[in-house]
């Protein structure tokens, strides 16, 4: 497809190569790319002819001054893989002059048409793999699994093939990097041997890197063999440094992703990480599921008066208390790390800190039985903010 964007980049970049005006015409000879802005917008005669007999037309300045729109020159069709003509690049000059680099221009037009549409096909792809993604891991899915079937085997995945989910977290000290960092991390790990092209991988909105690794044995102790195997083969012993791996539980079928992304996720935001350890299993660790699995009286009797005694005790500051224990949890009781992600001073943090506390009636630390009903109340409530004017009662 020749469109303006494309067209102007042709004109500028020939012009700065070889000094001549260019104009780029699409199918319909009108003038969408050029040296001279005004031309812009016009029609172009001798591109229509060039157009309708897919030949090169050359135009004198005698011919010039008798046709619409144009001067002289040559006009060349510019052809698609597929043999159609998409439009006509036209170099400003005498015939005899710029007759010699007519197909050098042509091909570089050509080329960097090529180019672009390599690039959309790339980006699309890109953006479909992370819709597929987001809509193999949603809960609250608008498609059947078998359209999710499909979808996932045009754009080049087994849907058939055993998958588990990984969530690979980096950053040093627990500092989310930028999306731009976690990009070339994870085309580095493409780049591996080890990384199949069955395995389905993106860059999440969370800041983290999400991998569905393809497996060929799906007990839990070969689970950890072949992830282990894994992350020594795609990740740099520099990254390894300041990275955290969340690896769910093998389920079957399409309903099997929204449950091994479950496991994973809920260890990532449940806080597990140890300084010895930078790689969990959902097999080994039980929180998340702990707190998945309360049922509705438990909620309601056990954890949502602890929310509304919460609430009542800060009232318009119950959020900002929430995000920062949230932060002191997230940061292992760092209370330099909380103070400067949320932009305030330590000694706010642990006033904060004690201030729920006072209303908890029971202390939190870096590790105590208090700090799992804490840490289920936190999710409870970060669960309801996230359904709107969801009331607590």
């Amino acid at each position: 497809m020749l469109d303006k964007k494309i067209a102007q980049k042709i004109a500028d970049e020939v012009m700065n190569t070889l000094g001549y005006n260019i104009n780029v015409m699409n199918k319909n000879a009108i003038i969408i790319g050029s040296g001279s802005p005004e031309r812009l917008g016009t029609f172009h005669e001798t591109a229509m002819c060039a157009i309708r007999n897919c030949i090169t037309c050359e135009v004198t300045e005698v011919e010039s001054k008798k046709l619409r729109g144009v001067k002289p020159g040559i006009n060349m069709p510019i052809v698609d893989k597929a043999g159609a003509v998409i439009g006509v690049v036209g170099i400003t000059g005498d015939p005899d002059e710029v007759r010699n680099i007519g197909k050098l221009v042509k091909m570089s037009a050509e080329l960097i048409i090529e180019q672009q549409e390599t690039m959309n096909r790339f980006y699309s792809h890109r953006n479909d793999k992370e819709i597929f993604l987001n809509s193999l891991i949603s809960d609250q899915r608008t498609i059947s699994e078998e359209e999710i079937v499909d979808w996932g085997e045009r754009i080049g995945y087994n849907m058939e093939s055993h998958r588990v989910a990984i969530i690979l977290n980096f950053g040093t000290d627990h500092q989310i990097p930028e999306k731009g960092n976690l990009e070339k991390i994870l085309n580095q790990i493409k780049l591996s041997d080890s990384h199949l092209k069955d395995d389905i991988s993106s860059v999440m909105s969370g800041g983290f890197i999400l991998v569905f690794k393809t497996l060929k044995k799906t007990e839990p102790w070969e689970i950890e063999k072949s992830i282990n195997t894994y992350l020594e083969a795609v990740i740099s012993s520099e990254d390894a440094k300041n990275m955290q791996c969340f690896v769910g539980s093998y389920y079957l079928g399409i309903k099997g992703y929204v449950k091994s992304y479950g496991d994973a996720y809920g260890m990532y935001r449940s806080g597990v990480y140890k300084k010895d350890q930078y790689v969990y299993f959902s097999h080994h660790h039980y929180f998340w599921r702990l707190f998945n699995q309360l049922d509705k009286e438990t909620y309601a009797l056990a954890v949502e008066p602890y929310i509304r005694k919460i609430q009542a005790y800060f009232g318009k500051g119950t959020d900002e208390a929430m995000i920062t224990m949230r932060k002191i949890f997230d940061y292992h009781f760092h209370f330099e790390q909380v103070a400067s992600d949320l932009f305030v001073h330590k000694n706010t943090v642990i006033f904060r800190k004690k201030k729920m506390e006072e209303c908890l009636g029971f202390q939190l630390k870096c590790s105590g039985n208090d700090n799992l009903l804490f840490m289920i109340i936190l999710n409870h409530y970060e669960k309801l903010k996230k359904i709107k004017d969801q009331p607590i009662r």
